[in-house]
């Protein structure tokens, strides 16, 4: 009689757990959730690369970013996934790698002017791997590096599902290593489609 009690409680204990489990995911996945709409974006840049006035880069990427959460009208949270090919110009060294980063990124919307609404967006420390080490004379520690990116442009469309920006993107390992010379591209035109 004790153990078929005691395994009843500890079965009635593990649902009750259960429960408490699903309720608390969906408490705090029913937001996410509910806003997770996919956008992809395209992109792709030159510029100068700062610090060295012999060598620019280019670069061509895509964003997939699946998940965002609305903190207001205003004000969204995302976290999505970059895969870029750099290229380096004018300098020695290894011309091209591949940049493959997870990001959370920040987007603060501005005011709407019909089907048309401006948005800034912010990525700092994106977990990168980086193919190779080294682009031009640029030089990093190891494989891992972080992405930061700086992005302007406007949302538009009937569903506002369409979107032009212009951007800057940065790679480093923020000092964790040395050397860590900074890969940049000082200017991306991006493209995005809401799915």
């Amino acid at each position: 009689m004790y153990d078929v009690h005691y395994t009843h409680s500890r079965h009635q204990l593990k649902m009750a757990r259960s429960r408490k489990l699903t309720l608390l995911l969906l408490f705090f996945w029913a937001p996410l959730a509910a806003a997770a709409v996919p956008s992809l974006w395209l992109g792709g840049g030159y510029g100068p690369q700062p610090g060295d006035h012999q060598q620019s880069n280019s670069a061509v990427s895509l964003d997939w970013v699946p998940y965002h959460y609305a903190r207001s009208n205003r004000q969204w949270l995302s976290i999505g996934a970059s895969a870029a090919r750099l290229r380096a110009h004018g300098q020695q060294g290894n011309e091209a790698l591949w940049a493959l980063s997870l990001f959370p990124q920040l987007t603060l919307n501005g005011p709407h002017w019909g089907n048309q609404q401006t948005f800034f967006q912010v990525r700092a420390l994106g977990p990168t791997y980086l193919s190779e080490t080294s682009l031009g004379s640029r030089h990093q520690a190891s494989h891992f590096a972080l992405q930061a990116q700086i992005l302007a442009g406007i949302h538009f469309g009937q569903r506002q599902q369409h979107a032009v920006a212009i951007a800057y993107r940065h790679y480093s390992n923020a000092n964790l290593n040395q050397p860590n010379d900074g890969l940049d591209v000082s200017f991306m035109l991006t493209v995005g489609l809401t799915l």
